[in-house]
């Protein structure tokens, strides 16, 4: 009967402690989930002249669920986010009849070239790297005396390009 107290007393007690752990990590803090799927829906249509996305549906179905975890920085006004996805969106048009288009050769205009980002193709596979975009890096960029960023925007370490295509606004693996 004692072993049956103990026992009972033991599992009552680690019953409890998981209830308390568990409770306190259920709750979500996530921000910018609307904005990370507008972001990445219009990743998913760009991605596919790219050759990146087979199945677009597929592509909005899995972050439609993954952008449950929010954007990995604090978003910004609603127009930033607008202006971001126009950039993406443009990118998508502008490679659709070539996939290796130059920024400079697309009319119109999708965003400034820098390091990194040279194709329309490269704007839809890695947006942080846009102006317009920049908000997608965990940092803020470090501006200089005159207000310009001295990064450029671009994040310490350059992405390799086969990781293109593989990190969403959020920083997930692509389907």
């Amino acid at each position: 009967m004692r072993f049956l107290r103990s026992l009972t007393a033991m599992l009552l007690s680690a019953a409890t402690t998981f209830s308390l752990v568990t409770a306190s990590g259920c709750g979500t803090d996530a921000v910018g989930v609307d904005d990370c799927r507008e972001i990445e829906q219009a990743r998913c249509e760009a991605d596919q002249p790219c050759g990146v996305i087979e199945d677009v549906d597929a592509c909005k179905r899995y972050y439609r669920d993954h952008c449950l975890h929010g954007l990995a920085t604090k978003p910004p006004a609603g127009a930033s986010v607008s202006t971001c996805v126009k950039v993406i969106e443009a990118a998508g048009r502008c490679a659709k009849a070539d996939p290796a288009t130059k920024l400079v050769n697309c009319d119109p205009a999708v965003t400034a070239p820098h390091p990194g980002l040279s194709r329309a193709c490269d704007v839809v596979t890695h947006p942080e790297l846009a102006d317009e975009c920049v908000f997608l890096l965990n940092t803020p960029p470090v501006t200089g005396a005159a207000g310009e960023s001295s990064s450029g925007g671009q994040p310490a370490v350059e992405p390799t390009p086969s990781s293109a295509g593989q990190a969403g606004a959020t920083g997930g693996a692509a389907p």
